[in-house]
């Protein structure tokens, strides 16, 4: 028989568990990574929200210019009425959805044999985090041509009562006479001729 292949059997203790110094070290380091990044993941989830709504709100009125020229007719955007389908007077879109219809009256209200082409929902349905408005209470139409009628501008941030907050997570959004739109800084106070 051989003895160097002879196992040694030790004797197993019980299991090792956390002492209180350990279990104390680690929940100060955790509170130390958290402090550092929680500042860090709201401005995040902050900012994605906004590139989120600034997107989809420039993906609309390309849609909507590029149906205007495809149906050869007037298509309008407007924020939706909250009881009805006809668009609502405001210059704060934030809480209502926003609809893209052809307007084939040409009267700027969506009603009978008009075509709701596209609803976009309400980008803060509370109110409370972000806003979206309007320069001037008004429809935004294309014509056939993919014109605008009017140049619109809107501001889209993040409501605080901090306003360097507002500056620094807000865009303005210039849609031109052309029909081109323009992301620029939340501090614009009017959109060049582009």
């Amino acid at each position: 028989m051989c003895h160097c292949c002879v196992l040694t059997s030790r004797s197993t203790s019980a299991a090792r568990g956390v002492t209180l110094i350990e279990l104390l070290v680690t929940i100060s380091v955790l509170a130390v990574l958290l402090t550092i990044a929680l500042p860090n993941l709201r401005d995040f989830v902050v900012g994605n929200r906004l590139s989120s709504n600034v997107n989809g709100f420039i993906g609309l009125v390309n849609y909507a210019r590029s149906e205007a020229i495809v149906r050869n007719q007037d298509v309008v955007i407007c924020p939706k009425a909250a009881t009805a389908t006809t668009c609502a007077s405001t210059t704060a879109w934030n809480t209502l959805d926003i609809q893209v219809f052809v307007d084939a009256d040409g009267n700027g209200q969506f009603n009978t044999g008009d075509t709701l082409l596209k609803t976009m929902a309400a980008v803060d349905p509370a109110g409370t985090q972000t806003g979206f408005d309007q320069a001037a209470s008004a429809t935004l139409v294309f014509g056939s041509a993919g014109f605008a009628r009017t140049a619109q501008s809107f501001k889209v941030y993040a409501k605080s009562s901090d306003a360097a907050y507002s500056t620094r997570f807000g865009r303005t959004l210039c849609i031109s006479r052309m029909g081109r739109v323009r992301v620029a800084a939340y501090t614009l106070t009017s959109c060049p001729d582009f």
